[in-house]
């Protein structure tokens, strides 16, 4: 006889105190949702990590040799021939040295100032007091000190004319007016020594007056008295510039002579 398939001992309806592994009637997008993220996860993984796999270096054993000097000739040979032929030679170092400090404080002496000795001479005092005793005024009488009467030469003003003099009315007038002014011949009266002269001259290049227009409105002959003498003052001469223009002030002062100062 053929057997018999057993039928399923499974109950349809377990009891509660079984576990249910797998729930039933569980959506399936979260289940897919969760494979992506995990999916994408280990993707980036495996192209981003870089595992390095480095051949252990052989490490050499840490062993030195010593060799011991004593104080005698063959050791202290050995010894200067290490400092000699080592790779780092010995040298003379002059700041070790005991006998720098010495060296420098003579070279400092040598070089400073040494001031001589002061040496004050005593002298005696004098027998005499020189210093006078204070006077005092006697009480309700009046004191005043003694004036000395300076010697005062009287000025003598009979001597003293007025004559013209230029004073610039520009910076350039101010290098071209010359160290001596010629002589005024005329005479100076209230018409001429009372405006307030003011003209514009031109100059060659060695200083001569070309042209000169006076710039008040006062007496003609005043005017062309002061003209005549500006033509025959000698400026400072500018090789450079053949023509030049300047605005000049005439003025009047009390002088004993003509005067060789123009300003």
């Amino acid at each position: 006889m053929a057997a018999k398939s057993l039928p399923s001992q499974k109950p349809v309806n377990p009891p509660e105190w079984v576990f249910r592994w797998r729930p039933l009637g569980s959506p399936l997008l979260p289940r897919l949702i969760a494979l992506a993220v995990v999916g994408t996860a280990f993707g980036l993984f495996i192209t981003t990590a870089q595992i390095r796999v480095t051949t252990p270096e052989k490490s050499s054993p840490r062993r030195a040799s010593l060799i011991y000097l004593g104080d005698d000739a063959e050791s202290r040979a050995l010894a200067l021939r290490a400092r000699e032929g080592g790779p780092f030679p010995a040298r003379f170092e002059l700041s070790s040295w005991a006998g720098l400090a010495e060296i420098e404080r003579r070279t400092m002496e040598s070089v400073s100032y040494q001031p001589p000795q002061y040496e004050p001479v005593l002298k005696d005092l004098p027998d005499k007091n020189p210093v006078q005793p204070l006077v005092l005024a006697a009480q309700g009488e009046a004191f005043f000190p003694q004036r000395n009467s300076a010697d005062q030469t009287p000025l003598d003003f009979s001597q003293l004319r007025l004559k013209p003099m230029l004073y610039p009315l520009s910076a350039e007038a101010r290098q071209a007016l010359p160290e001596a002014l010629p002589a005024f011949d005329g005479k100076v009266d209230e018409k001429l020594s009372s405006p307030a002269w003011r003209f514009l001259i031109c100059l060659d290049a060695a200083g001569g007056v070309t042209e000169c227009a006076s710039l008040e409105s006062a007496d003609k002959a005043a005017t062309d008295a002061l003209e005549g003498w500006l033509r025959r003052v000698n400026f400072t001469p500018a090789p450079a510039k053949p023509t030049r223009w300047l605005a000049l002030g005439v003025g009047f002062t009390n002088q004993i002579s003509d005067g060789s100062d123009a300003r």
